[in-house]
């Protein structure tokens, strides 16, 4: 995966956690690594994105869960007291040799019976748990399971009997003197290791087993059991491209919507998902309208404009309702439509406002919004009562271009979200300090909650942002970032630089 794509996925993973129905973290666990080998529970904030753990862990019951929800390779030794010293050396000389530039692994231990009650070294890889009781070729065992797994096909034999499993894999038909393979390859190696991907199986005959279609240039299949395959047809040195083959067709093709995989529906790189708000029972003739356009869709002109269709309930997914203003009283189904910006830090909606849902209208609904024939829904709160000239505004969806973008006065406002208050106190702290020595004639100061609100004017990617709005140029506003702590001078400072002098706020009297 891209550097720049990776980054914009990890975004995206963590707006879907701020806005959707978030998995269940365990917000008080922390793994405090000053220590050399001592794994200690406070919190959650020290597991990084990117951050390497080269040393061999103590770790008890409640960290070990934690970090086999963290890592995607967990290689932990169960000791007994009288081999600790023995098995603790073997195990960190074969650490020295492990690349962890290129494998998401961390290695942990405890004594028999703390988490464990049988010794050993058990490899947690990805949702498959690995048991090993000989120590021989240990490193050689460990590193079998836990590096990316690309195996070469070289007969058609071996081709034949790759087709006879009955399991989700997938198959690269590469011949060895394809210009591109090595950097394939690695491509492959780098979607396994970011569990994008499981195995890889790469063919380097021309073409390949006889009972099924010949293939001289070189391309991919998914296998998916049952002599179930899809082809991805593109170039094979656009590894975004396979990533997003590989994410919808691993999925289903309508996807209940729960804690299990909204990670991979709204954090994936496919930006447009379809989700059908139902209550009770899915009744057949709805789920097989839905299912109809979600294959029709896939098989026609729309197969590589990345689709994800869904269902939910509302007490499954509660505020993905409430980003469409719908509760447990909305009369369903409802029919709507997701999309990620990443400029933005919310999500574009569309709901379609059709009574009747069938293969047509849920077709035409899909249709409209690829041909931008559809109106963007935005979410606001109730108008607030304010007075004139008030020290600080309350700003909502629906009042934003009047209280914001009407030219006059140079507007400062905070955006910020409500659903993490606690990380904007020092920002609103700073706006009522600066509230006290404003002049309310040049500026006017107010913050929008972005979990409640949203206008089409809105593109702020990230929260906080505190921006002004200058009084002749509404267009292009500024944002005010900070040195270090936010401090008043350095606010009146900015404001000086952008509106004038002294202008903002009241100078302070002086003795003469």
């Amino acid at each position: 995966m891209k550097a720049q794509h990776l980054m914009l996925v990890c975004l995206l993973i963590m707006f879907a956690s701020a806005q959707l129905a978030p998995i269940k973290t365990e917000e008080e666990i922390k793994i405090d690594l000053s220590l050399e080998e001592k794994l200690e529970i406070k919190g959650s904030n020290d597991i990084k994105p990117n951050q390497i753990f080269n040393k061999l862990y103590e770790v008890d019951k409640e960290a070990y869960d934690y970090l086999k929800k963290s890592f995607k390779n967990v290689v932990h030794l169960v000791f007994e007291q009288n081999e600790e010293e023995s098995q603790v050396k073997l195990l960190n000389s074969i650490i020295e040799n492990v690349n962890f530039t290129k494998i998401d692994v961390i290695f942990v231990k405890s004594p028999i019976g703390l988490i464990e009650l049988n010794k050993g070294i058990i490899v947690k890889n990805f949702d498959k748990i690995f048991r090993i009781h000989n120590f021989e070729n240990l490193q050689s065992q460990i590193f079998d399971i836990i590096n990316p797994k690309i195996e070469f096909l070289q007969t058609e034999d071996d081709v034949n009997k790759y087709f006879s499993q009955n399991q989700l894999n997938s198959l690269v038909l590469l011949p060895d003197n394809y210009t591109f393979r090595d950097q394939i390859i690695e491509d492959l190696e780098t979607l396994i290791r970011n569990g994008d991907l499981k195995e890889a199986r790469i063919d380097g005959l021309k073409g390949y087993n006889s009972n099924y279609k010949n293939y001289t240039a070189p391309t991919l299949i998914l296998h998916k059991g049952n002599d179930k395959f899809e082809q991805y047809e593109y170039n094979l040195t656009y590894t975004d491209q396979i990533l997003d083959f590989f994410y919808l067709e691993s999925l289903d093709l309508v996807n209940r919507l729960d804690e299990d995989n909204y990670a991979r529906v709204f954090g994936g790189p496919i930006q447009t998902q379809v989700h059908l708000l139902i209550k009770g029972i899915f009744k057949q003739d709805l789920f097989n309208a839905y299912y109809w356009v979600a294959q029709n869709n896939k098989m026609n002109d729309l197969k590589y404009h990345r689709l994800i269709f869904t269902y939910s309930t509302f007490d499954e997914n509660p505020n993905l309702w409430s980003l469409f203003d719908f509760d447990q009283t909305t009369k369903t189904p409802q029919l709507v439509i997701t999309e990620t910006n990443f400029r933005k830090y919310q999500l574009q909606k569309y709901i379609c406002q059709s009574e009747t849902l069938n293969q047509e209208t849920i077709q035409q609904f899909i249709d409209d919004f690829r041909n931008k024939n559809l109106t963007e829904f935005y979410k606001s709160e109730p108008i607030p009562e304010q007075i004139e000239n008030q020290d600080i505004y309350k700003i909502v969806g629906q009042t934003f271009s009047q209280e914001v973008l009407n030219k006059g006065k140079n507007v400062l406002i905070l955006f910020w979200d409500s659903k993490n208050k606690e990380l904007f106190d020092d920002y609103f702290k700073l706006l009522n300090e600066f509230s006290l020595i404003q002049n309310k004639e040049k500026i006017k100061i107010g913050h929008i909650d972005l979990a409640n609100n949203e206008h089409p004017k809105i593109t702020v990617d990230s929260v906080p942002k505190l921006m002004l709005y200058l009084a002749a140029d509404k267009k292009a506003p500024k944002e005010y970032l900070k040195s270090s702590n936010l401090v008043i001078q350095e606010l009146k400072a900015w404001l000086d630089y952008y509106i004038g002098d002294g202008i903002a706020y009241k100078q302070e009297k002086t003795d003469l």
